[in-house]
């Protein structure tokens, strides 16, 4: 077993000793700083100590972090410390891009739990000046502190100040602008674990807002992928005009492969060549009896466990309308129950599989371990 496959097997393990060696690690690198006047790395430590134990604080609004922070706190504070003149360049790059993704993440949370489009000029906008007023009050902060401690100030501490905002500037740029291309729809592996981890811990803070049929559009132009599936109909066999139980099967077992994967969006009511056809072609009576009807079907089959990682609704295109589920990754695997035998499936590619035996137990250990 190599160190990488070593590791992922062993993360839950290894997260709580390494997490407590952090902050261990913290507090030496907050007395260090304070014994060598080094202000600037002292704040900044003094910050870290703050978020580190977001976690603990958060319980109590029910929000969870990702294990990835842990690691990226650890690599703030081994620089802090041990990269000597370097220490100050990387410090102010990587606070600047770590408050720069805060306000990032800020924003569009916001957007997302509202039905506006995002604006992302201003997302960006807000981002930045997140990070430059956090830079601005670590250096306010360290001018009381040497009035408080009586040490001089040279002019040189202004151009000290200005480089170190500039250096936050340059990160949070760096990181709104890595933002903006992931929302865009690029793939950024880091980003797209740790926005992933973080919504399957936190489902309650991304309840979808309402797409716009052109936004929808562009999606189903993308075609499908990993995280896009089309499904033309519900229930309906569209070679006998009558409806058929595989089709509902089909279209759960994709839902259940999206939860047990890294989530995804699956449209029903477009056909694999991406033309709509719409939940007409199911023949019900109405659109509430055609969400009451596909409502029921997760409640039976996945259970209302899992609704929270799920988002769904009807969107009118070319007169004609389509369903629209998202899904994020669940807190722990899903099974479908047909005929009594319970099935696991995830996702690979553009296709949904069914696991069982050994790569079963393997992949839920790797996948849903805490």
């Amino acid at each position: 077993m190599s160190l990488k496959e070593f590791l992922k097997a062993n993360a839950a393990k290894v997260q709580t000793p390494f997490a407590y060696l952090v902050r261990i690690i913290l507090v030496i690198s907050i007395a260090y700083s304070l014994y060598f006047h080094l202000w600037r790395i002292l704040f900044i430590n003094l910050l870290l100590l703050i978020l580190i134990f977001i976690p603990i604080l958060s319980r109590k609004i029910n929000i969870e972090l990702p294990r990835e922070i842990d690691f990226m706190l650890f690599f703030f504070i081994i620089a802090s410390l041990f990269l000597g003149e370097l220490r100050g360049l990387v410090i102010q790059i990587f606070f600047g891009i770590a408050i720069g993704f805060v306000g990032f993440a800020l924003m569009i949370i916001l957007y997302k739990n509202s039905g506006i489009r995002p604006n992302y000029p201003l997302i960006i906008l807000f981002s930045i000046s997140i990070s430059l007023a956090l830079g601005t009050l670590s250096e306010i902060a360290k001018f009381y502190l040497k009035l408080f401690l009586r040490q001089s100030i040279a002019i040189g501490d202004y151009n000290y100040a200005m480089i170190s905002l500039t250096l936050v500037l340059g990160g949070a740029l760096l990181a709104s602008l890595s933002g903006l291309i992931y929302m865009k729809g690029a793939k950024i592996s880091l980003l797209d674990k740790l926005v992933d981890r973080f919504k399957s811990k936190n489902p309650r803070l991304f309840i979808e807002r309402t797409d716009s049929p052109e936004e929808v559009i562009d999606l189903i132009k993308k075609g499908e992928n990993e995280k896009i599936e089309f499904k033309s109909t519900l229930r309906t066999n569209l070679h006998t005009g009558e409806p058929d139980k595989r089709i509902e099967q089909t279209v759960l077992k994709t839902i259940a492969a999206f939860l047990n994967t890294e989530g995804g969006t699956l449209l029903i009511g477009v056909a694999d060549t991406g033309s709509i056809l719409g939940i007409e072609r199911d023949h019900f009576q109405s659109s509430d009896k055609f969400n009451l009807h596909f409502t029921n079907l997760i409640k039976e089959y996945i259970g209302n466990q899992n609704l929270p990682y799920m988002h769904f609704e009807l969107i009118q295109i070319e007169e004609k309308n389509i369903l629209k589920v998202d899904c994020q990754k669940a807190g722990s695997p899903v099974f479908i129950t047909f005929h009594k035998i319970e099935e696991f499936f995830m996702r690979t590619g553009a296709a949904t599989i069914q696991l069982t035996g050994k790569k079963l137990v393997d992949y839920v250990n790797n996948k849903f371990k805490k």
